[in-house]
């Protein structure tokens, strides 16, 4: 039972994080592909292709976790989506200078090592999510 409330409570956050940065990315397209531009790492990408692909990413992960069919997958797909986002961050931190943070919101003001921080934190939690989950719904 505690194990169940665990993850409840981990799809819950991710679900709630997912949400919010997509929809503060969304509420701001325009700068978020700005943002997105100006990274040394997404120059060869379509912006007009990578800016919809996050945004359904994020969607989708929300609607992954929504319901209980699909919970498995939107757990693992968060856990991709945040170890890909704190990679992607902690490279242009650590080999790059001067680059804006392209996630908008609470998130977008956060310092560079914060922001690796909290995603780290939610890329474990989202691990922790799957792991419980497994072993809570095995059969």
């Amino acid at each position: 039972m505690k194990k169940e409330y665990a993850v409840i409570t981990i799809v819950s956050l991710l679900g709630l994080l997912f949400m919010y940065a997509a929809v503060v990315k969304a509420m701001d397209y325009g700068l978020f592909l700005a943002d997105m531009s100006k990274s040394p790492l997404l120059v060869k990408y379509d912006k007009q292709l990578l800016g919809p692909g996050v945004l359904g990413i994020e969607f989708l992960i929300v609607a992954l976790l929504s319901f209980a069919a699909t919970r498995k997958s939107g757990l693992f797909l968060s856990f991709f989506a945040m170890l890909l986002f704190t990679l992607y961050l902690s490279t242009l931190y650590f080999f790059y200078t001067n680059i804006p943070c392209s996630c908008g919101g609470i998130l977008g003001k956060m310092s560079y090592p914060a922001h690796i921080a909290f995603n780290a934190g939610f890329t474990l939690l989202a691990a922790t999510g799957v792991l419980l989950y497994k072993t809570n719904n095995a059969k």
